[in-house]
């Protein structure tokens, strides 16, 4: 779990500089690094509402998610991260969507 900051991080970086091109490999270097940081945020959200049990060493390591905790509660700040994970996940879906809607199928290819 020590990598969930490098992984969120990583996808971040990834989603920021695919931003800039519409073509095909950008898109789903897009959606990859959306699903990859709502996969993060998550992961953690899970270790926060089981902070007690064996979350905390996974929250411990992140400062962001320490800091959370901190202000706020494992349980309150595990739904926060819960619900902005959802976030991520709708735009990746949104990209998904943007990208069948604007590539031309085969059939118009072939007229």
């Amino acid at each position: 779990m020590d990598l969930l900051p490098l992984l969120f991080t990583t996808a971040l970086v990834a989603y920021l500089l695919a931003l800039g091109s519409a073509d095909l490999a950008r898109s789903i270097i897009r959606v990859l690094a959306l699903l990859s940081a709502a996969f993060c945020m998550v992961a953690w959200s899970v270790a926060l509402l089981s902070y007690g049990e064996w979350g905390q060493p996974v929250i411990d390591d992140f400062y962001a998610t320490s800091y959370l905790e901190s202000r706020l509660g494992s349980e309150p700040a595990g739904l926060l991260l819960l619900a902005l994970g959802v976030v991520p996940i709708c735009m990746g879906l949104f990209e998904m969507w943007r990208l069948k809607t604007r590539t031309p199928s085969l059939e118009q290819h072939e007229r």
